[in-house]
């Protein structure tokens, strides 16, 4: 069901296994909602950087229904912990003369950590942010990886086994893909190039299709969150039927081998459809699992189906979505 919150669930997990740090990964998701590769740098002392005008709404868009004058708290609980955020109007005549916000987070257990937003969605960069674990876990939006995020991946698991799966991934839309390149040209499109074995030169990634585009993203992700969490918005984004059942087929086993937790939202029958059917082979078919979830005035509702009861409602085309 459209509106019924899927990708405020993904961003709502990944804040949750990323609890130890989550002022850092709150600006991230900040980060993701970013519809441009790169952030514009503003001139000045060299301690800011713009997140996007696309918050230029002020800082209360981020919280749906929270008035940011109003100084309240949004208290987050989980079974063993509760977490508490604040946005508090502050004035910093310092900083290019705007109002500003800060977003407090507390666990009752430490200090407060606070984070200086500017009411346009400037972040006011501080070095004294504490510097924790993070775990494995990687948010992929609908719109796919930027490429300096991408060449990240793709250097740390250069040369490694883990590259040879990225390109078995990349055999699934195009087996005569042999071997994957970065240039050093920071252009998403010209810049990632494949070698075919029945083409001479290299190809741009760009001329093979926004599925293939979708296919390297989530392989270069889920390789390189081992022993972590996988978050896919929309995973069916450009990809055709075949491709998604051989794409879950892939998941499904990297997530054994690499002990990964994949969570991955879809509008998509066909995706669902598939999903069951990479499913219900398997020798323990309960390591994956569809949540439906459906708008009930201001509630979400959530209704789980195992492997034999997705098979059933996909076999009788029972509306799961």
């Amino acid at each position: 069901m459209n509106n019924s919150g899927k990708t405020s669930l993904l961003e709502a997990i990944y804040l949750l296994v990323n609890q130890d740090d989550v002022h850092r990964s709150l600006i991230e998701l900040l980060q993701n909602r970013v519809e441009t590769d790169k952030l514009p740098v503003l001139s000045g002392d060299g301690n800011q950087y713009q997140l996007s005008q696309y918050l230029s709404e002020e800082v209360r868009n981020l919280f749906y229904g929270f008035e940011s004058n109003d100084n309240q708290d949004i208290l987050i609980k989980s079974s063993n912990q509760d977490l508490s955020f604040s946005i508090r109007k502050i004035s910093h005549k310092n900083i290019f003369n705007q109002n500003s916000f800060e977003i407090i987070c507390s666990d009752g257990s430490n200090s407060p950590i606070k984070i200086n937003l500017l009411a346009d969605g400037t972040v006011v960069k501080q070095d004294n942010l504490p510097i924790l674990p993070k775990k494995p876990s990687l948010l992929l939006a609908s719109s796919n990886l930027n490429f300096q995020k991408l060449s990240e991946l793709w250097n740390s698991i250069l040369l490694t086994p883990k590259e040879n799966k990225v390109v078995s991934a990349l055999q699934i839309l195009e087996p005569a893909v042999r071997r994957v390149g970065f240039t050093s040209y920071p252009n998403y499109h010209s810049s990632i190039l494949l070698k075919l074995d029945t083409y001479p030169q290299p190809i741009p990634l760009i001329s093979m299709g926004e599925g293939m585009r979708r296919i390297l993203a989530i392989a270069m992700a889920s390789v390189t969150v081992e022993n972590g969490f996988l978050l896919i918005d929309e995973i069916e984004t450009g990809l055709h039927y075949e491709a998604q059942s051989q794409m879950w087929h892939f998941l499904l086993e990297i997530a054994k081998e690499l002990n990964i937790q994949i969570f991955a939202t879809t509008h998509s029958w066909d995706c669902i459809a598939s999903f069951q059917e990479a499913l219900a082979p398997l020798e323990d078919s309960s390591i994956g699992k569809l949540f439906r979830l459906s708008r009930q005035e201001e509630n979400i509702r959530v209704v789980e189906y195992n492997s034999k009861e997705l098979s059933i409602a996909v076999r009788q085309s029972i509306e799961v979505r």
